[in-house]
Parts: C-alpha cells; structure tokens; sequence
C-alpha cells in the first residue's frame, strides 16, 4: 500500500510539473520571438537567438543533472526530488515576469538546474519495482509526463491568445508548486545510505559509460534521436504560423495530440510490445515513426488537403515512435545498471540529452533561416540513421 500511495503521488506531481511545463512550451518560441529586440532583422540571426535561449536550458542540464543524480544516490531521493521541483517552479513565475531576452534567458537556466526532478523520479520508480513490473511502471511514468504535455501546450495556447504569457508563466508556475506540495507530503523521507553506495561521490559524470561498455550504444542512439529533435525545438511553432498562418492555439492542439497518443500506448499497450517484440526491435521501429513523422511535417500544405489534417498525421507517426522510445530506452538502461547507481544513470541520460538539445535548437534555427523545411527533412534523416545503430542483440543485466 505504500509503495503503491508513493507512485499515485509520484505519477500526479510529475503531471502538475508537465503540465506547467507543456504550457510554456506553446508559447515561448513566439514569445521569444516577440522580445527580440527590433534591431534583429536577419532570419538566420532570429533564429541563432532563440536557438540559443531554449538551448540554455539544456547546457545547464548536461552540468546539473548527473550531479543531482549522483546525490540522489548518497543521500536519497526524497530531498533531491523537492529541491529540484522547488528550482522548477520558480522558473516558470520567473517566465511569467520575463519582459525581455535576458529575462526569458533567466528563466531557461534556472529551469535546467531544477531539471533533474523527472530523472530522480525514474531512480525513484526504479527503486521500488525489478524486472517486468519495473518496465510497466517506466512506461506509466513516461504516461503521467506526456499526459501533462497533453493538457499544458492545448491549455497554454489559450492561455496565451486570451491573457498574454505573463499570466501563462504564473499559471503554470502554480500548478508545478502544486505539484511540490504532493510530494512533500506523501514521499517518504530518505533511508540511510550504504559506504559502498557513498562511493558515488567520487565517480565522474560519465563514468557509467566507461564501466558499462554495453550502455553506450544506447545512450549514443538516444543522444542521436535527441539531437535530430532538437533542431526542430525552436521552429514549430514559427513553421506553422509561417507557412500555414496557425497560431498558439494551432501549435497547443497538435501537441496535445501527439502526448495523447504517447499517453494511450504507454499507459496500455507499451510493456506488452516490450515483451513480444523485444526492447531493441522495438525501438527501431519508434525511430523509423519518428524519423517519418518529422520529415512529413514540412510538406502538410503540398498533399492535397488542409494543412492540418495532414499534420495530424504526422503526428501520429511521430507521436507513436516518441512514445515507444522514451520509456524503452530508460527500461534498457536501467536493466544494465546496478540498482545502487539508478540516480546516477538517470542524472547521465538527462545530461546526454541535453547534449543533444545544446547544438540542435541553434541549428535547427540557422536551417530553418535558409529553409522552414531543412530542420525537418535533417531530423528525419537523423532518426533514421538512430535506428540504423540500434542493434538487434538484446542487452545482459547488470550484476
């Protein structure tokens, strides 16, 4: 009964956070681009700053989110898990005042600091199950995160056409501060930790990738997937408004779209998929979604039909693939990682992917200054070679 009330509360505090989270998302390419400063003519220069601002939460991730990890192991993940989602709340009322780039820069690097909650809430999932039970819980927790970004970008669109994103900021901000409060009262303070478990204070951050050699494929394969997504980070909600005239509202529906397909398969039938097909082919199969998907988007106005129908299907594609490899790449992890350094495997993936998202969002606006489609048809082909490293060997678990 515990450990079932833990992951009630887990799951709900992680929908709050995504929720305020995915609001943002709706509005901050837009928004970014609103504060430029009138001097800014150049496309490509637009799109080097606003690049650079989202990039800046993810530079500070790569710095942070190891070392949360690693903490998390010494001394429990309980009082990492608030001080994070403490950081993350305070970033978003941060948002809501942003009046400038420098501002809304602000806002981006404290949210990277507090970045680690969602890693320390894998750790945490991976404390309390083993073996099947552990990848079902995985793919539920990666239900709960796309089940917020389904209802924040659709409630954050409206939010920002209606009350302007000042308001958007403070709402968002007070729903991830809901979502602390659950958390400080449910989960259970930490237990002591062992001497060999102490011994984590001395690895380096990427030390798990030179003692688990079977582990660097997969978080190679990620950080390829990452990086192609990344370069679209900051374009979507430009391409939309620039080819096709959508706004805020447009941009929150689609997202909402594609999280709600991620919810349904993960919630229902991704732990099944796992165990009939194996981990390995079935992310394959995510990365050849993913990579179809994007390199669809682009060309929505050009097959025959509304824009958006077609965009919708893209979606689909890429909403399908995005919920098979999330919670399938951490299930393979994990698997290979020793149970006492879960918190430092979960602290290495945020910070592979915020490799990925540091170079992407920058580039993925100098593309899109030469071409709104070059970003898309790149990140397609990105995917695709991601699966193509994938291997069909399936990994041994750790000992």
């Amino acid at each position: 009964m515990a450990r079932k009330r833990i992951v009630v509360a887990l799951f709900a505090a992680l929908f709050l956070d995504l929720l305020g989270f995915g609001m943002i998302i709706a509005d901050i390419q837009l928004n970014a681009e609103r504060l430029l400063p009138a001097a800014v003519h150049d496309n490509r220069l637009k799109g080097l700053i606003i690049g650079g601002v989202l990039a800046s939460t993810f530079v500070v991730q790569l710095f942070f989110s190891s070392r949360w990890g690693r903490l998390s192991d010494r001394v429990g993940r309980k009082p990492i898990l608030l001080i994070c989602s403490l950081i993350s709340a305070l970033s978003m009322f941060v948002y809501g005042a942003a009046d400038s780039i420098p501002w809304l820069l602000a806002s981006r690097v404290i949210g990277g600091i507090g970045a680690a909650n969602v890693a320390i809430a894998h750790a945490l999932v991976a404390d309390l199950f083993d073996g099947e039970d552990r990848k079902k819980a995985m793919a539920r927790t990666g239900a709960s995160v796309s089940a917020g970004l389904i209802a924040g970008p659709a409630l954050g669109g409206r939010i920002s056409e209606h009350l302007g994103s000042h308001t958007l900021g403070y709402i968002a901000g007070g729903a991830s501060a809901i979502g602390l409060l659950i958390l400080a009262f449910t989960i259970p303070n930490a237990e002591p930790r062992t001497e060999e478990q102490l011994e984590s204070k001395k690895r380096g951050s990427f030390s798990l990738l030179l003692e688990l050699p079977e582990l660097r494929r997969f978080v190679i394969v990620a950080l390829i997937a990452w990086f192609a997504l990344a370069t679209l980070e900051g374009t979507f909600a430009r391409l939309i408004h620039k080819l096709y005239g959508y706004g805020p509202a447009e941009f929150g529906n689609l997202f909402a779209f594609e999280s709600a397909i991620t919810v349904l398969v993960q919630a229902t039938v991704l732990a099944i998929w796992m165990k009939s097909l194996g981990e390995t082919t079935l992310l394959r199969l995510a990365y050849l979604g993913q990579g179809i998907g994007l390199a669809m988007i682009p060309f929505s106005g050009n097959l025959g039909a509304t824009p958006i129908l077609w965009l919708f299907v893209s979606s689909t594609a890429y909403g399908l693939g995005a919920a098979i490899a999330g919670p399938t790449i951490n299930a393979l992890c994990s698997h290979l990682t020793p149970s006492e350094r879960q918190g430092e495997l979960f602290g290495l993936i945020q910070s592979t992917r915020a490799i990925g998202f540091i170079v992407g969002p920058m580039l993925g606006g100098v593309l899109f200054g030469v071409s709104p489609a070059l970003p898309y048809v790149f990140a397609g082909i990105v995917c695709v070679l991601a699966m193509v490293v994938v291997q069909s060997r399936q990994p041994s678990p750790a000992t």
